[in-house]
């Protein structure tokens, strides 16, 4: 499974959901492979804490930013169960061309007006991606919510918003990825929020929620 994790806005979680789905998969039992198609190259910064920190890398990485990267994912997904992408916030060739390899794309979204304007832009994209790659499939799941219940009204306008468009192979997750202190805190240890808390902490309830109906998705 090749999964992308996409969006043209930088600050929408992408980062921290392509590291935490990489350990969750590796956890799991999955040989994975994360691809750091982003120039901030944190996921080169979270393997560094993770091996100065003693920890065992769970997956491999590798950072790739050019145009061969097309080529790279052909030739190293025979090798790994799962393939995560990370790519950077912006319209770039490394999006566009993880698009047009991926099985499946998620795109992080934060429940804000400026975020609802890009989204359109990346449903966009990603129907253009699919002239090149008709089986792939876009999971939007909202990202960085607050979890102050008076912000709720934010998170229905925009599942309401995505619900009423009809979009084809690209549909809304029912998990909500909060924004919490635990994957900060994860993070800055070198680990995934499936290591770091314990007794079914929020982060980790969100996560295992989110990763549970990817898997469910991935399976139907």
């Amino acid at each position: 499974m090749l999964i992308a994790i996409t969006n043209e806005k930088g600050g929408s979680g992408k980062t921290n959901i392509a590291i935490n789905l990489a350990v969750k998969l590796s956890l799991m039992g999955d040989e994975t492979l994360l691809i750091d198609a982003d120039p901030q190259r944190s996921v080169d910064v979270f393997t560094d804490i993770r091996a100065d920190s003693s920890l065992p890398l769970l997956f491999n990485s590798v950072s790739k930013i050019d145009s061969s990267l097309l080529k790279e994912i052909q030739s190293l997904k025979q090798k790994y169960d799962s393939v995560v992408i990370d790519t950077g916030g912006r319209d770039s060739s490394e999006m566009r061309q993880a698009l047009a390899v991926c099985d499946i794309a998620i795109i992080p979204v934060i429940p804000s007006d400026l975020d609802i304007a890009v989204l359109n832009k990346m449903i966009l994209v990603f129907e253009q991606a699919k002239i090149y790659n008709p089986n792939a499939k876009a999971l939007i799941v909202i990202s960085k919510a607050s979890p102050n219940p008076f912000l709720a009204k934010k998170v229905k306008a925009l599942r309401d918003y995505i619900s009423e468009k009809n979009l084809d192979d690209i549909f809304l997750m029912n998990s909500i990825i909060y924004e919490r202190e635990a994957y900060r805190n994860a993070f800055s240890l070198g680990m995934g929020v499936s290591e770091y808390c314990k007794n079914n902490e929020n982060a980790e309830i969100d996560f295992e929620s989110f990763f549970d109906e990817l898997v469910k998705f991935v399976n139907n």
